[in-house]
């Protein structure tokens, strides 16, 4: 019997759920700069920004750490919604709330109790972010068996994953200078809302039979499990470096473009806008690359590539051309290599639950998503202690910026490691 083929619509539905997180970008991007501006800003500050940095750190943590919970109270829900959108649902929820409440200072000042409101509204949101996407990533492998169908998911999650750097990149930027932070994360809330019901009344979950369930394994079984698949480590242990780099990327980017490039805030969107346009055309061309070369080579191409406009950034404002042109061009360096970076990772570990059911019998989506982003998670809270330890350290105000231009230059260095890793992942296809 053959098995039932994803539509567009159904596909287009599924990636368009990918914005529930789109609230998240501001956070990544812009809650450092909020709470501890530099002095040419025009904000207040209102917490020191080592202190930030423990705070970031906290909520990735928390964001760590309920993955594999999630994925694996996921896998083992029986409900008639199905095991994937209660979670879904309650997740988005608690995600909404806290990211509105976040841009709300209880002292208008540099005050330990901002450190602590923020650190616990972080807490919850990266609980409620962990809650909502880990299971809807686990929809993938679930609703689509064949590769094909897969890398069409992946390629639309992808497409959904640019439209949200232009929303965070290009459009945020400009209502921050319009609305300010609060109202900006109101109108990303609704966003999310609409990407949210487009899972939870336009996708239908897979019935799978009680067997295929892992209702006998216990958590620390599954995760072992989970741990010693050594396929998945080879994949792991790579993204998990991949992530550290650009989540320093995205972390600093507003002191580079304020600071080192004597720019505005609004001109974050020179580096974002070539991006996601040159990202968008060259989407076609990575699908077919990952259909006829392989998963395998197109990520890892794009791995080592990606460390090019990386250290770029390192250097605005030393190269002789204006820093406006200077972004834009490196813009355009970073929309061709970051495609299959975006792409490519969720059809990678759908390829690996496969492994994994031959090992246990079972149908384990959710645990893979969730231990990945266990290690994942926790490197992007390293990454908010890196760059606040940077900045701190070695400078982020003009004239002694080089705690801004280290970031880069270490974020490009983690590449190198993270690519030879790879080469060793043993799924060609």
């Amino acid at each position: 019997m053959s098995e039932e083929r994803i539509s567009s619509l159904k596909a287009l539905l599924y990636g368009y759920g990918n914005l529930m997180g789109v609230g998240s970008a501001l956070i990544v991007q812009w809650l450092l700069y909020y709470y501890s501006p530099p002095e040419n800003s025009g904000l207040m500050p209102l917490a020191p920004i080592i202190a930030m940095g423990a705070v970031i750190l906290f909520g990735r943590i928390v964001d760590a750490v309920s993955d594999p919970l999630i994925g694996y109270w996921s896998d083992k829900t029986i409900s008639k919604w199905g095991r994937r959108k209660p979670f879904i649902v309650m997740g988005f929820i608690l995600m909404a709330l806290s990211q509105i409440l976040i841009w709300i200072p209880i002292v208008h000042g540099v005050s330990i109790i901002n450190v602590l409101y923020a650190a616990i509204l972080l807490g919850v949101f990266w609980f409620g972010f962990t809650a909502a996407i880990a299971p809807y990533l686990a929809l993938l492998p679930e609703i689509a068996t064949t590769k094909e169908d897969r890398v069409k998911l992946s390629t639309f999650q992808a497409f959904f994953s640019q439209v949200s750097l232009i929303i965070s990149g290009v459009i945020v930027p400009i209502l921050l200078g319009i609305l300010g932070f609060l109202n900006t994360a109101i109108v990303l809330t609704l966003i999310g809302i609409t990407a949210m019901f487009s899972i939870v009344l336009g996708v239908k979950e897979r019935i799978r039979s009680v067997e295929k369930i892992a209702t006998k394994m216990n958590l620390w079984e599954a995760v072992k499990i989970t741990a010693t698949n050594k396929t998945f480590l080879l994949y792991l242990v790579p993204t998990a470096l991949l992530v550290l780099s650009t989540t320093m990327l995205q972390t600093a980017l507003s002191y580079a473009v304020t600071v080192s490039a004597g720019l505005e805030k609004e001109h974050v969107s020179l580096f974002y806008l070539p991006l996601i346009i040159v990202s968008i055309i060259t989407l076609p061309i990575y699908k077919h690359l990952a259909s006829t070369i392989g998963k395998k080579k197109v990520y890892l191409l794009g791995m080592l590539l990606f460390l090019i406009p990386t250290l770029m950034i390192a250097f605005i404002g030393y190269v002789p051309i204006d820093p406006q042109i200077y972004l834009l061009i490196t813009g355009v360096i970073a929309g061709a290599f970051v495609t299959p970076l975006l792409m490519l990772p969720n059809a990678i570990i759908a390829d690996i639950t496969d492994v994994d059911e031959q090992i246990t019998g079972y149908r384990r989506e959710a645990i893979y998503f969730g231990t990945q982003g266990l290690i994942t998670k926790t490197m992007a809270g390293i990454a908010g202690v890196t760059v606040s330890f940077l900045l701190g350290v070695f400078g982020y105000a003009p004239g002694n910026d080089l705690g801004i231009r280290l970031v880069y230059v270490v974020g490009a260095l983690l590449l190198i490691p993270a690519a030879l890793i790879f080469t060793k992942y043993p799924i060609e296809k």
